[in-house]
């Protein structure tokens, strides 16, 4: 476990310290926008209307880790549609043409992935970069953020609430880089210190959050790890990454009313947010232990998600009919877990979940042919 959290601390940290602007590099009115006619589309849409905030994502799918990063970029996609305020528009264009971007199975992602064959646009945005891949962020037409995908939850939450502020975010990223270099020469104290810098900046920050974390799991000190989180909390409201770390903590110290209370109240938190429900019913289906799941609650959550997404095709209306058939076989009602399940292996035909999906169709018709034959 702490090798596990010391990894993940370092590797975000080495990300995010390149992601640090000079200043000639915001407030520029050009943007890839204008050359996406040149490029490919590999699969997605492009939007129907034109948005004031737009996010560019340059990857190259032939680096490790691609994959994940198009899913993470696509799951913030998502959370952003959610705000009709200041909806933003995304875009990732790969370095590959239409053939190799493909092999990364991207068919059912929501946000548009072009391939840059030629190279029009490409060499032009990412051709200096040293980190791929990176994140472009233009308001009303002007480059205001540069950096790495594992910051662009918080940039956009922030753009969105009217908080984001340029100096702000680049004071972060350089205290992101001295937290790299504190981990990095073991210093226990610098860490903590370099980590409440930046909370008092961003209190949801995930880079700081974990490298305080780390330094209390490093001690075996999970009491102190569970207290920071509960502080954490109880200033961060709106963010789910937050609770589920609560959560987390709860199921490791065996506190089960606890658990039960935060994840009820997690569900009533984040009603309006699908994008936050899935990832609550996410981690209740495959971290709870058995026995703790409020499963009324559970069931109303898995709803409102299969509601929310239904007719939108692709792996996210897929995840939905998932969620909605374990909360079905949670409640003993394997008919509807069943036509659930199915609707799900639909949805997830050419993808790398249909085996699995196969699978758990297979388990809840197993299910029923017992109770039919007993």
């Amino acid at each position: 476990m702490k090798h596990a959290f010391f990894s993940a601390v370092i590797a975000g940290l080495l990300l995010a310290s390149a992601a640090v602007l000079s200043a000639a590099e915001v407030g520029g009115i050009v943007t890839p926008a204008k050359d996406l006619g040149k490029l490919q589309l590999v699969t997605g849409a492009a939007p129907k209307t034109e948005t004031s905030l737009q996010v560019f994502l340059f990857f190259d799918p032939a680096l490790p880790g691609a994959k994940d990063v198009l899913r993470m970029v696509d799951s913030i996609y998502e959370q952003a549609l959610e705000n009709k305020t200041k909806p933003a528009s995304f875009y990732a264009i790969s370095r590959m043409g239409r053939t190799r971007t493909a092999s990364l199975e991207l068919s059912k992602f929501r946000m548009p992935v072009y391939g840059d064959d030629k190279g029009d646009v490409y060499p032009e945005f990412a051709g200096t970069e040293v980190v791929i891949p990176f994140v472009l962020v233009a308001d009303d037409g002007k480059i205001v953020w540069k950096g790495v995908p594992q910051e662009l939850e918080n940039v956009i939450r922030d753009i969105q609430s009217g908080k984001f502020s340029f100096d702000s975010q680049l004071k972060i990223e350089i205290l992101h880089k001295d937290l790299q270099n504190a981990i990095q020469t073991g210093l226990s104290a610098v860490i903590l210190s370099t980590a409440d810098k930046v909370l008092a900046l961003r209190p949801d920050d995930q880079i700081a959050i974990q490298a305080k974390l780390f330094v209390f799991e490093s001690m075996g000190r999970v009491r102190e790890n569970l207290a920071a989180v509960q502080s954490i909390a109880s200033k961060v409201k709106d963010n789910a990454d937050v609770r589920l770390l609560l959560l987390g903590y709860y199921e490791r110290t065996g506190e089960m009313e606890k658990f039960s209370a935060g994840l009820k109240a997690a569900f009533k938190d984040f009603s309006g947010s699908p994008t936050a429900l899935s990832r609550l019913l996410a981690y209740a289906f495959e971290q709870t232990p058995f026995g703790w799941l409020p499963v009324q609650d559970v069931a109303a959550a898995a709803a409102t998600v299969k509601k929310a997404y239904a007719g939108t095709g692709g792996t996210t209306e897929a995840f939905s009919c998932e969620f909605s058939a374990r909360a079905a076989y949670l409640a003993l009602d394997i008919d509807t877990a069943i036509a659930d399940q199915t609707r799900a292996v639909e949805l997830f035909n050419g993808t790398e979940f249909l085996a699995e999906a196969k699978q758990a169709l297979a388990f809840y018709k197993s299910v029923k042919a017992m109770k039919a034959n007993p």
